[in-house]
């Protein structure tokens, strides 16, 4: 009997110091987490700056890799959660609205139809990753931190975040500059076949005290599909809510 107590005694003992490195290594986590988060938002200007930022227009030039067509680009986005994206290639069009929950898209200028399913979810992910430092900075993703990478000659930090609503993202930030550099989100398609969809971000300049990619490189599937040149920023430009209606 003496034996067996002694040995409870030490499993306990093992069990204790166990769940004390755990919780030890959560807080470490943590804390890491959170100070990669403050760096992301001191990067992009802080939080005033960042919380400022009512509504976003963009314009340029796109390039639509497989499709060999070159046009337009210009991107409406206004808190909370309204998008707009206008393509005009020489050949086609395509219109895409998220107005809350509800999504629209229309091509070739034919009246727009609701969007759903991974449609909706792809305009979705777009809003999220084009106001990524407001959501980080309004605690609205669970992160995780998968590790450090090599992205294009530049050593990044990977972060995993996730939400209620998906889709799961891996956001890489580039450890010397602290701006975003690559979102990837992944995607369950028709039949359960899964999908990652990126979009890498560089030439950052600084607008209105925050800072903007003006070159943007999308990617389906691991293949390079369109590559996107941003030739102006306008900072919280009047932004009509009939602009994000069919």
């Amino acid at each position: 009997m003496r034996h067996v107590h002694y040995v409870l005694i030490a499993f306990f003992f093992i069990a204790c110091s166990a769940g004390v490195s755990s919780a030890a290594e959560a807080a470490g986590a943590a804390g890491d987490i959170q100070s990669l988060v403050s760096k992301i938002i001191t990067a992009y200007g802080g939080k005033d700056v960042i919380e400022g930022l009512k509504s976003v227009y963009a314009a340029g030039s796109i390039e639509a890799l497989m499709r060999q067509e070159h046009g337009a680009y210009e991107v409406f986005l206004k808190r909370p959660r309204k998008l707009r994206v206008e393509t005009k290639y020489q050949r086609s069009s395509e219109t895409r609205i998220l107005n809350g929950d509800i999504g629209y898209r229309g091509v070739d200028g034919l009246p727009l139809s609701q969007a759903k399913g991974d449609s909706l979810l792809a305009m979705v992910y777009q809003y999220k990753h084009s106001d990524l430092p407001y959501g980080l900075l309004k605690d609205a993703y669970s992160i995780d931190i998968k590790g450090k990478e090599d992205l294009n000659g530049k050593q990044v930090e990977v972060l995993h975040l996730t939400d209620s609503e998906g889709p799961p993202m891996d956001v890489y930030v580039d450890t010397h500059t602290f701006f975003i550099v690559k979102v990837t989100g992944y995607f369950e398609m028709a039949g359960g076949k899964p999908t990652a969809l990126s979009a890498e971000f560089s030439d950052f300049r600084k607008v209105d005290g925050t800072m903007f990619p003006f070159r943007i490189t999308n990617f389906a599937g691991g293949f390079k599909i369109a590559e996107t040149v941003v030739k102006t920023y306008k900072i919280n430009p009047p932004m009509p809510d009939s602009l994000f209606e069919p």
